[in-house]
This record gives C-alpha cells, sequence and structure tokens, in this order.
C-alpha cells in the first residue's frame, strides 16, 4: 500500500472540503442578508416593533455589512501613575482592597478600580467658568483629558444631556470613524469645572485580515420584541459598531478584570434618551 499516495489523497480532500465549507458559509450569509434586506421585510420588521411601542425615528440599514474584528485591550495604570497624571505625584494613595486604591488631593478624589475603571471626583465649591452653551462645557471636557495627559483624537460625543446648569457629555471611542463600545468617558461638567469623570477606555492593538459579515440589521432587530425594557422608546440611530464587553457577552462575571481580547463587528441601536443597546449573533 502507497502510504504516501494515501497521504497526498486526503490532504487534497481536506483542502476542498474547508473550500466548500468555506463558499458554503459565505453563500449562506450573503443569501441570508439579501433576504433580511428586503424593503418589504424592513417594513415588516418596523411594523412588528411598533406593535410594542418600539418606534423607529430613522432608516433600517439594509446594506450587507463587512468588517474585520479588533485585538483591545483596556487602558491600564497604577495608582502611582493616577497620582502623578492627576496631582504631580502630591496625591495621598490608600489600597483598601485589591481590587480599589484611593488617590486624593484637597477637593479631589480619584477610585481606581481593577487598575482599569476611573473614578474622579472634585468637591469644588465655587465658579471657575461661565458656561452658556454645550461648546464651552464640550471644551472643558478636552482640556481636563489634555491636561492629564489623554489622547483626545479618538473620541467623539455619543451623547449628551442638559439638566439644570450640569452638562453630561459622554464619550465614546471611535476606531476608523467607527465606535469601540464598550469605552466610555463619562463627564459631568458646570460652572465649577469638571464635577466628576467616569472612565473604561479600550486602546486598538490590532485588526484581523479577515472581514465578517454582520448579520442583516432587520433580522437582529427582532430580538428587541423579546425585551420589555425597550418598549416605548424611541431608535434614533442604528449605526455599526465594534463590540467588546466580556461581561455582557457572558465569560467573565466584571469587564474590569479583563485584559483584552476581541472586538467583534455588531450593531449599536441608540435610543433617544441616551440608553442604547449593541446586537449580534454569531
Amino acid at each position: 500500500m502507497d502510504w504516501k499516495k494515501i497521504k497526498k489523497i486526503l490532504i487534497i480532500a481536506l483542502l476542498i472540503a474547508n473550500a466548500v465549507l468555506f463558499i458554503y458559509i459565505n453563500y449562506n450569509n450573503i443569501r441570508l442578508g439579501n433576504e433580511s434586506s428586503r424593503m418589504d421585510f424592513s417594513k415588516e420588521v418596523e411594523g412588528l416593533l411598533e406593535e410594542k411601542d418600539i418606534k423607529i425615528d430613522t432608516n433600517i440599514p439594509r446594506k450587507v455589512e463587512k468588517l474585520p474584528s479588533l485585538l483591545v485591550s483596556l487602558e491600564t495604570s497604577t495608582e502611582e501613575d493616577i497620582n502623578e497624571r492627576y496631582f504631580n505625584g502630591n496625591g495621598k494613595i490608600v489600597r483598601p482592597s485589591t481590587d480599589l486604591a484611593e488617590i486624593s488631593r484637597g477637593d479631589e478624589y480619584i477610585n481606581l478600580v481593577n487598575n482599569r475603571r476611573i473614578f474622579y471626583e472634585n468637591r469644588i465649591k465655587e465658579n471657575k467658568y461661565k458656561i452658556t452653551n454645550l461648546e464651552d462645557a464640550q471644551e472643558i471636557a478636552k482640556k481636563f483629558l489634555l491636561d492629564k495627559k489623554y489622547d483626545n483624537r479618538d473620541t467623539y460625543l455619543s451623547y449628551y444631556a442638559i439638566d439644570g446648569d450640569k452638562y453630561i457629555l459622554n464619550y465614546t471611542k471611535i476606531y476608523e470613524n467607527i465606535p469601540v463600545e464598550s469605552s466610555y468617558t463619562n463627564f459631568v461638567i458646570d460652572n465649577r469645572g469638571v464635577l466628576s469623570m467616569d472612565r473604561l477606555w479600550l486602546n486598538v492593538l490590532d485588526e484581523s485580515e479577515q472581514k465578517i459579515y454582520l448579520p442583516p440589521a432587520p433580522r437582529l432587530l427582532l430580538s428587541l420584541i423579546d425585551n420589555n425594557d425597550y418598549y416605548n422608546k424611541t431608535i434614533e440611530k442604528i449605526t455599526t459598531c465594534f463590540y467588546f464587553n466580556p461581561e455582557d457577552q457572558g465569560y467573565i462575571e466584571d469587564i474590569t478584570r479583563a485584559v483584552r481580547g476581541r472586538a467583534i463587528p455588531a450593531w449599536k441601536v441608540k435610543f433617544s434618551d441616551g440608553e442604547y443597546t449593541v446586537l449580534y449573533n454569531y
């Protein structure tokens, strides 16, 4: 028996099988995408959502999207890094537990959770600014980030609200003009300046060479019907995003304990009240 010949035949057979499987998967994705992206199907989805008082005040994307996945890592700092960045090394550091560091100086207080999530609070009493509009508040936020030596070129304002004299600004990371969820830097600002900041940020290390077909947006929107948290809401925007949240995706209990992982292509559904959800199904 010619084992070399048999081995060669088996290798060729496996290569052919892999090629057929690859073609089938991609064909199936495209077929499902084409079926789910029809105008009449989108209208049917819109009608089903309205039955649950989920209104759509935007166009449902019907184009079949194809994006890479991203290798991402959570921005990490030690308490010494934070002390230097915020207080020039002159703050007081306390470690009440292994996963929490408290750094403070004067009226400013910082909680650093698992060296990744930063809660900043300023209890200052006197006014330092005269804020008359959203742009003024954004300038204060940008200056704060620059003063603390953060790069703000990869941020965009994803949500804002005005509550009396307070401005609530939520920033999200972007990569190639696409949001990277769940990363955020959220501010509360008034005439005293930055009252608080909550930051959990992602850094993009690499992107995959192979691109992934997103499940069609109309098909994934149907999943909202089974969740009454979304009833009586209005969808104002549906966009592609990269999504990394191991806590939500079910393989870690606390996202601040994650180090790195893959951010996958997904659909970000934003509601008129500022809330959003991310839809994916692979």
